[in-house]
């Protein structure tokens, strides 16, 4: 079987247009939509990420079934792309910077997808659905468990702060704070990689679904509108005394999160591969087809941007983004200019994947 699924490039790619827009925001002047909750809560910002891990699982299972051979070549393709996407990611965090390894971020997004493709797949290839499942379930329970009912060597009882946390005690235990995005902990850490990895693992559970013979795409539809009405419900309740926390990727975050990226990847399902609607898909499906190159090339242009110096009128150095809003954006107020740059920026990645697709130019690991 070899086959490439619409829906799921365009999901990955409407999941890529709302990682730029939320990336290029100017700080805390940003509708607070597009900003990550400071602690407890959710906002769109929140949900880019968990998202993206979700479609990570669900596409290594389309990529599992359209590969030949057997499991240790798989096991060396696994771990070789994981290995590149960690490495990639130590070098995206190292571009600009005076001092290369004193401070140096161990831990970052592409840290995360490599460490969570790497686990998820390892489970995916050696058991089956049912017990899939039951890592699921089980990995949310047990961190609910740590984090809540143990304590804290040297802390408390169900410390969910950014200092107290298992999660920060854990990142302390690794790394030093200098090598912290947060100094206390890293959103992106190592205790919190595990809860994720259930996020991915979720994306695993429906790519089973979309690639099973025994239902139709209508029932398809309607199994996943209620597995993500379900987890919804199941996080919302939680978040009473488990609060739904993306930095500390709590297990209601997981629930919450992973049932509003079911509920998008079903939609765009029934919508594309249901009713046939495709026309609108198409700017998504160009950065669906080369999501690496859109997230490399856009935290790139960002580094670029705030990195380059102008002189400015007075003597003085500004970025090369504080250049552009002020001539282009600054009668508006704060936070549409923020919005607005962010569109513009949106347009230039767009540009450069238009140029890449029409060149039949898709880079993946």
């Amino acid at each position: 079987m070899n086959q490439r699924i619409l829906s799921v490039d365009v999901f990955r790619g409407i999941i890529i247009v709302l990682m730029i827009l939320v990336n290029s925001q100017i700080g805390s002047s940003s509708y607070p939509i597009l900003l990550h909750a400071d602690w407890n809560g959710f906002t769109l910002a929140d949900f880019v990420f968990p998202s993206f891990l979700f479609i990570v699982g669900l596409t290594s299972v389309v990529s599992f079934s359209n590969q030949e051979g057997n499991k240790r070549k798989l096991y060396v393709d696994v771990v070789k792309r994981s290995f590149i996407l960690f490495i990639l990611g130590l070098a995206l965090n190292m571009i600009f910077r005076q001092t290369l390894f004193n401070d140096l971020r161990v831990f970052g997004i592409l840290q995360r997808i490599a460490m969570c493709y790497l686990i998820s797949s390892f489970i995916y290839l050696n058991t089956s659905l049912r017990t899939q499942a039951i890592i699921f379930v089980t990995t949310l329970v047990v961190y609910w468990y740590v984090l809540t009912q143990i304590t804290v060597p040297g802390g408390g009882l169900n410390q969910l702060t950014p200092a107290g946390s298992w999660v920060s005690y854990v990142d302390s235990l690794f790394v030093s704070s200098t090598h912290l995005l947060k100094k206390t902990y890293d959103p992106e850490g190592f205790l919190s990689t595990f809860p994720a990895v259930a996020t991915t693992l979720l994306g695993v559970m429906v790519g089973h679904l979309i690639l099973s013979d025994d239902y139709k795409n209508k029932k398809k539809f309607l199994l996943m509108l209620l597995c993500s009405l379900a987890c919804l419900l199941l996080g919302a309740l939680w978040n009473d005394t488990f609060p739904i926390n993306k930095n500390l990727w709590t297990s209601s975050f997981v629930l919450w999160s992973g049932g509003w990226a079911l509920l998008l990847y079903s939609s765009c399902f029934l919508l594309i591969d249901i009713l046939g609607y495709k026309q609108w898909s198409l700017p998504f499906k160009l950065f669906g087809m080369n999501a690496l190159f859109a997230f490399v090339a856009h935290v790139l242009l960002i580094k670029v941007l705030i990195a380059w110096k102008i002189t400015s009128g007075n003597g003085g150095e500004i970025s090369l983004k504080h250049l552009i809003m002020s001539n282009y954006f600054s009668q508006y107020s704060h936070q549409d200019a923020a919005l607005f740059f962010s569109w513009f920026f949106l347009l230039v990645n767009f540009l450069l994947v238009i140029f890449l697709y029409q060149r039949k130019i898709f880079i993946r690991v």
